[in-house]
């Protein structure tokens, strides 16, 4: 049991702009569910990142932070 039944019907009270970033080949969290938060939270932007599983930090640590600053700009 590793994840909360509720969360998805809170997504929305989300009321902050939200970037969602996924690994494409992230085989412990699938990128459907980044695909689900992002479509589930108001003003959310999904980004998929090829060639990165689940540790993105680190697998591609360039690409995030450029996605982040874009972003927050």
């Amino acid at each position: 049991y590793l994840h909360n039944p509720k969360l998805r019907g809170r997504l929305s009270r989300i009321a902050s702009p939200t970037l969602v970033v996924a690994g494409a080949q992230d085989g412990l969290v699938p990128p459907i569910y980044a695909e689900t938060f992002a479509a589930e939270i108001p003003n959310a932007h999904l980004e998929v990142i090829e060639g990165a599983a689940h540790w993105l930090p680190f697998e591609k640590p360039a690409e995030l932070a450029e996605l982040v600053r874009g972003f927050a700009k």
